[in-house]
């Protein structure tokens, strides 16, 4: 690790862990709690429990503040750490022990919380409880402190403490995120002990080898090294740029872009990249990183997962196992093994919630909620981004009123904790100041975006309402009977409407395909599946899940206006594997919903002044068509002008928090995606097996001890929930939604009598306006 700014030497980080750790039950040495320990009736064990002398973290916490406190005056005399840091890390150190088993709470609370009087008198009596003699025995060869001194002397220390509200204060002054880093670092790794100590499971210390040549073994078992037309060259070159840039890498470096057009094979270039980076660190730096593979929606993760998985069988010869690749978002498979063992669910979850693997595979929420987050449950596995390395894929999906909180946070954690970051994108957002605060891994990206003409884009910008646009798009599907068609709008309503319209008219041998949020999971990724196979002509009707990293390609994409980073990536599925005999066309459309007053269907989803749509409406205004060539260009332009325009409110509020170790204040309002409107899950009952799913479901619900009903719900959860979509909570009482279990249900006999939902659009929305509804 690297702590320079801090002052904050490896050895000194691991010495305040190793005493947070030793002190935090220190509390559990009083009669009181020994007696509740002991005590086996169960009505007087509950009784003793609610007693205030039972609890043993702020008495802990107290000690932890005393013994940091020890610790830390021998470093400032030394002058290893000035007095600003000293002073603040005991107050950390009781922060944490304050709040280790519950979520982190802000800081200035804590302090004031501590009521003088009333808390005194609850610890004079623990105290007197506890056995000095006893407590100096278990703690002599473990503190090198006067734990007397401590006894006689902690109404002192509590008013010590007291008096550092004024320091809490300070805090907005110093305007450093460091000091919540660093409480978040040594939290996480006391709750993560603290609960595998507790959960008697054992885990594998020993790390796992991975072969740094595993992608370009791939590579040559696939054939891909081979001349094979202009597009598998390009893939090719990039390729080898990337990895050439390993030998003249400086390690001080930290945070790298991986900006090259869409189908250039970004996915496993930067893998590759990634474990050639983790070997040379293990060699020069002598630690072996993590990787983090990180992506902003679900669908990509699975195919991307998949991916991985492909190249590890096709090398080794078998899929491997969860403790080297790992999936992990809440709808995951619950289940963990490694190489000598399969563990039962629950102790899955476990490891499966501590990134207890070598290359795990995720999405921005849980990495993003993890970086900022108060939450016991998710700070669990933060100590294990420390010292890793972070591929952020399709980063241009991190909403831009937070570049400057992402933009800090990622610059002093990569510093402070020798973590490395890997932006991978074709249309790289202005979060980071070009080769002086980022560092491409392609020398000349010009020259492979200048390469690329697959595509022709044409902005309509003039307004056009949704009839006439239905009817633009059958005239067009009918004249070009060869051509594939992708159209994606941004309602799903009005997603609904069309595919509705165009399948009426049954052109011969052609399959039709919609996808939104509407349909089922499982559905929606049987589909997608099929329009990969798909060797016919193809109409796919869409909202914007099928943007960003779903690897299909098309002739044709029509697009509802949206902003210009989703119209880019949106265009990399047409002509995207470079058929150098035709160009793909990509056609633009301001769509207005007449039945409501003319409103245009991207403000359903941007608002009336969003920045992001302003400012692609300046930038494609001057031009009647774009050749792909011209992207970058214009892609540049476009994040230029967000930057210079957008206002940073949100991510100052955010950094303040950080920076006054509020850390409840940020869990409360920060939220990576937002919604404007309350949502409900349904289950849709739409074959036989989702009907033994929720009969399944049913039977666990009758399961009293509710550790047993979570254990079975575990069991069946991602079976569970390919059955579920979410939709508004207006419509609660048309699925009926059960408050107490917080879920609705539309059962198969519904379905098949032509209620509720359609085995080809999804949810019924009855009585819903053309653009109420997104996604």
């Amino acid at each position: 690790m690297d702590l320079s700014d801090l002052q904050l030497k490896k050895d000194v980080l691991m010495d305040l862990s190793y005493l947070i750790g030793v002190c935090h039950d220190f509390g559990k040495a009083t009669e009181y709690f020994q007696n509740y320990i002991k005590e086996v009736d169960e009505k007087k064990r509950m009784q003793m429990k609610g007693r205030q002398e039972t609890k043993h973290g702020l008495l802990s916490a107290i000690f932890t503040y005393f013994v940091l406190q020890e610790y830390l005056k021998d470093l400032k005399d030394q002058k290893v750490l000035n007095e600003p840091l000293c002073d603040i890390l005991a107050v950390i150190g009781y922060l944490i022990i304050k709040r280790h088993h519950g979520n982190l709470k802000d800081a200035r609370f804590e302090i004031l919380d501590l009521k003088e009087d009333e808390d005194i008198e609850v610890l004079n009596r623990q105290i007197q409880s506890i056995n000095l003699n006893e407590v100096e025995k278990v703690y002599c060869d473990l503190l090198n402190v006067d734990i007397s001194y401590f006894f006689n002397h902690h109404q002192q220390i509590v008013k010590e403490i007291l008096q550092k509200k004024k320091r809490i204060r300070r805090l907005r002054e110093e305007e450093n995120i460091q000091y919540s880093l660093i409480t978040q670092l040594l939290y996480s790794v006391l709750i993560n002990s603290d609960k595998v100590d507790a959960s008697g499971i054992e885990i594998e210390r020993n790390r796992r080898e991975i072969s740094s040549d595993l992608v370009d073994a791939y590579k040559v078992i696939k054939g891909y090294n081979e001349p094979d037309g202009k597009m598998n060259n390009i893939r090719n070159c990039i390729y080898d740029d990337v990895i050439f840039m390993l030998n003249e890498l400086d390690l001080k470096q930290k945070i790298y872009s991986l900006n090259v057009p869409t189908g250039t094979g970004k996915t496993l270039t930067s893998l590759s990249f990634a474990l050639k980076l983790r070997d040379k660190l293990k060699r020069e730096k002598g630690f072996t990183p993590k990787i983090i593979y990180s992506l902003p929606f679900m669908s990509i993760i699975d195919q991307n997962f998949d991916e991985f998985e492909r190249v590890f069988k096709k090398v080794n010869g078998h899929i491997p196992t969860t403790d080297i690749l790992l999936k992990h978002h809440h709808l995951a498979d619950i289940f963990f093994e490694t190489k000598d063992d399969e563990f039962e669910t629950t102790e899955s979850l476990f490891l499966i919630e501590g990134w207890n693997s070598e290359i795990i595979v995720t999405t921005f929420v849980q990495f993003f909620h993890t970086l900022i987050s108060n939450k016991n449950r998710t700070l669990r596995k933060y100590h294990n981004i420390v010292n890793s390395i972070v591929i952020l894929d399709e980063v241009q999906s991190i909403p831009h009123e937070y570049w400057l909180l992402f933009k800090k946070l990622i610059d002093v954690f990569s510093r402070c904790f020798n973590t490395y970051f890997i932006f991978v994108t074709a249309t790289q957002p202005l979060i980071f100041e070009p080769e002086t605060e980022i560092k491409e891994l392609v020398k000349d990206k010009s020259k492979y975006f200048s390469e690329f003409d697959r595509i022709e884009l044409i902005p309509e910008l003039e307004s056009t309402p949704f009839d006439k646009f239905k009817e633009i798009v059958r005239k067009d599907i009918e004249e070009h009977k060869e051509k594939d068609f992708l159209v994606v709008l941004n309602t799903i309503n009005s997603s609904k409407e069309l595919y509705e319209y165009l399948k009426d008219f049954e052109i011969p041998e052609t399959s039709y395909y919609y996808l939104s949020t509407n349909i089922i999971p499982k559905e929606r990724l049987s589909r997608i599946k099929k329009i990969k196979a798909e060797k016919g002509r193809k109409i796919i009707v869409s909202t914007q899940l099928i943007e960003a990293g779903v690897d299909i390609d098309v002739d044709i994409v029509y697009r509802d206006f949206s902003t210009l980073d989703s119209i880019n990536q949106v265009a990399g599925r047409c002509n995207r594997n470079y058929s150098e005999d035709k160009k793909g066309l990509v056609k633009v459309f301001v769509l207005i919903d007449t039945n409501n007053n003319d409103r245009k269907y991207y403000q359903y989803i941007y608002g009336d002044k969003a920045i992001l749509i302003n400012k692609t409406s300046k930038v494609l205004e001057n031009y009647s068509k774009i050749n792909e060539p011209l992207f970058l260009e214009i892609t540049n332009e476009y994040y230029t002008k967000v930057k210079d325009a957008m206002a940073d409110d949100e991510s100052e509020k955010m950094v303040a928090y950080l920076c006054n170790l509020e850390f409840e204040s940020i869990q409360k309002n920060f939220r990576l995606i937002k919604q404007d409107y309350e949502k409900i899950d349904v289950f849709i009952e739409l074959d036989e097996n989702a009907k033994r799913i929720w009969h399944e479901y049913q039977e666990i619900r009758n399961v009293k001890d509710p550790l047993e009903r979570k254990k079975e719900f575990l069991k069946i959860k991602k079976d569970f929930y390919d059955y579920v979509i979410s939709v508004p909570k207006k419509y609660a009482n048309q699925v009926g939604f059960d408050e107490k279990t917080g879920i609705g249900y539309i059962s198969k006999v519904e379905i098949d009598q032509g209620i509720g939902y359609d085995s080809e659009t999804g949810f019924k929305r009855e009585n819903a306006g053309g653009g109420s509804i997104i996604c």
